[in-house]
């Protein structure tokens, strides 16, 4: 298995532990996965597991860990045009979207095919410190002092560059005064840099409520991301086709099948047009 494929593995068990309260719990929820493995990922450990669990803990994941063509599916060509618009003309947005959309995987996919583009996950067990360590670590720089003072590094490393994009992924993972770092972020790189606030369905009424009900902080965030969310709910009949096609499934039948079972996610669309990838080659 190639490094690239192990990286994207562990972000997203990263991403999977940041829902579970400890690692220990987390590893319980899948099967024939100690925490001890889990925690090698997490710590990057990478050859302490082999290539074999890799990939049953990417299947557990509804990851697909072989060759994979992408496609531009409604969700990806939007958030490609808002993170280039973001990182060009210095905006701020806020993108509230439906799991298993390919929010994740665009953005990725996104941070590595241009310059200056950082990119951190959310994750429950941040806190301010780890946070800002997580971004300094994307930029490429060190983690050493406070969190204010790690911050204000962030932002002088950003600004060396020309069209610096931050993008913070899973955002409502976030505890509100780790989010509220994003706030001081947007404050410090405003007009010289771009800053994508993404999350689920849930990221917006979070924060709209927030507003509302006058909770501390909530009318800076929204205020952060130019008080506008992009948002998108439902994949299309012609997102999983293009995935379908693209990944050499063109049989309308198994097309429609894979469309009408995968839950309106592509995590799981990814895996139905997996299996019928193995089946062709068993065959």
């Amino acid at each position: 298995m190639k490094q690239e494929q192990k990286n994207l593995i562990r972000k997203a068990v990263v991403r999977y532990v940041g829902n579970y309260n400890t690692v220990t719990e987390a590893a319980q929820s899948m099967k024939n996965v100690t925490a001890i493995e889990i925690m090698q990922i997490v710590n990057n450990n990478r050859n302490a597991i082999n290539d074999r669990q890799w990939q049953q803990i990417a299947r557990q994941l509804n990851m697909h860990v072989t060759e994979w063509k992408t496609a531009d599916t409604s969700a990806s060509l939007l958030l490609r045009i808002l993170m280039g618009d973001a990182q060009r003309y210095a905006m701020n947005y806020g993108v509230s979207m439906a799991g298993g959309m390919g929010k994740t995987y665009a953005a990725e996919i996104y941070s590595r095919s241009n310059d200056n583009v950082v990119y951190v996950t959310g994750s429950a067990a941040h806190n301010r410190k780890t946070f800002v360590t997580e971004m300094l670590a994307s930029a490429g720089g060190e983690a050493n002092g406070t969190a204010p003072e790690m911050l204000r590094n962030l932002t002088e490393l950003m600004l060396q560059n020309d069209e610096p994009l931050l993008i913070v992924d899973d955002a409502h993972l976030l505890k509100d005064r780790v989010l509220h770092m994003v706030v001081m972020l947007a404050n410090n790189l405003m007009g010289k840099a771009g800053i994508m606030l993404m999350g689920n369905e849930e990221l917006r009424p979070r924060i709209i409520e927030g507003v509302r009900t006058g909770r501390l902080g909530y009318e800076e965030i929204y205020q952060a991301i130019g008080r506008r969310f992009v948002t998108l709910s439902y994949l299309a009949p012609s997102d999983v086709a293009a995935v379908c096609r693209a990944n050499g499934v063109y049989d309308e039948e198994t097309i429609a099948h894979i469309s009408s079972n995968c839950d309106n996610c592509l995590h799981t669309a990814t895996y139905l047009i997996q299996q019928c990838m193995e089946q062709r080659i068993a065959a």
